[in-house]
């Protein structure tokens, strides 16, 4: 065989050795992250605990080499664990590796290195996770509360290797034991996890029902009034309408009856002809509240006196129970 052939040989078999070795894996990469608890009624989260994960901002390609110790740590450098929104309200709520887990201190250092891989890359594309969950606050205004968590992640995880490892991907400083020991952590790579909340604002109505008793006649129906009592989340002015009920007729309220209608009207106050409707100028504002007008502090009740009567002047129609239902409506 001559040279130049054996030299051919050669770098074909180089070639192939090339194509046989693997790859490594894309090195850990730290990220900000950003975590959206989603959006909840002020009622909701004066009561519930509001909860939500995303990533903790450390994602590695897990290789699992058999016979590798793999290092995490992980360090709390700041938060003040409360959400901030509108007028400088906040919300309490901690942070945690795990679901309803301990809760992450600002100073707290965690060797993770005992975790399995699998579970401790568990999240999205193979991510660490962290869980979020606030504390029941009350009398919130609406708006978007957010706060931060800045974590110091410190690693050195095989990037090359499937039985023995002959590469990692390691946070800045790190230094693995020669052979026995502790490894040198390093300054670690900073994140920053933002954590969101959006608080909506509801409201607690109490409308109750009205009934005009009975009677022979039309005209012999006294007018009645009653109360509708609203509370609405903190700072949130507002204005009530009432929509026509189910048997309207050229904007005239209908109670009905089979196939028959007793026509009658809702005013916005006990004394005032104003029709009290659902659109423009009909609503009610509640800054004219008949009590405790103008006060949205999530805990003090509006209350809207109406009164009813059943239009003078159509014909008796025949005996039967009439009714009809009125839709109250919020609008901010």
């Amino acid at each position: 065989m001559s040279t130049l052939t054996r030299r051919i040989y050669a770098l074909l078999a180089l070639a192939a050795a090339a194509a046989l070795a693997p790859d490594p894996a894309a090195a850990c990469t730290t990220s900000t992250t950003s975590t959206n608890l989603g959006s909840a009624s002020s009622y909701a989260i004066a009561t519930t605990v509001q909860q939500g994960s995303g990533s903790a901002g450390l994602q590695c390609d897990i290789l699992l080499a058999a016979l590798t110790t793999h290092y995490v740590g992980l360090r709390v450098d700041a938060s003040s664990f409360l959400l901030t929104g509108p007028g400088g309200q906040t919300i309490p709520y901690v942070a945690s590796l795990t679901a309803n887990g301990t809760p992450l201190a600002v100073g707290n250092f965690q060797d993770l290195s005992s975790t399995s891989l699998v579970s401790l890359f568990s999240g999205t594309s193979n991510s660490i996770p962290i869980y979020f969950r606030t504390a029941a606050t009350p009398a919130l205004q609406a708006g978007t509360y957010s706060g931060f968590v800045d974590l110091r992640w410190y690693y050195s995880v095989c990037s090359l290797g499937v039985v023995a490892c002959l590469a990692f991907s390691e946070s800045p400083g790190f230094v693995r034991p020669v052979l026995i020991g502790s490894p040198t952590w390093g300054s670690g790579t900073a994140v920053r996890v933002n954590v969101t909340l959006t608080v909506e604002n509801d409201c607690v109505i109490t409308a109750p029902s009205a009934s005009f008793g009975s009677a022979p006649l039309v005209g012999s129906f006294n007018p009645i009034t009653r109360t509708i009592l609203i509370r609405c989340s903190a700072g949130a002015s507002y204005t009530v309408g009432l929509n026509d009920g189910n048997n309207p007729d050229s904007g005239v309220r209908r109670m009905r009856s089979g196939a028959n209608y007793l026509r009658y009207e809702i005013y916005k106050t006990a004394a005032s002809g104003d029709r009290w409707g659902a659109v423009g100028g009909d609503r009610r504002s509640s800054a004219t509240a008949d009590s405790n007008a103008g006060i949205y502090d999530s805990v003090t009740t509006q209350g809207f006196t109406y009164r009813a009567a059943i239009l003078p002047g159509q014909t008796t129609p025949p005996a039967g129970s009439y009714t009809d239902t009125i839709l109250v409506d919020v609008a901010f």
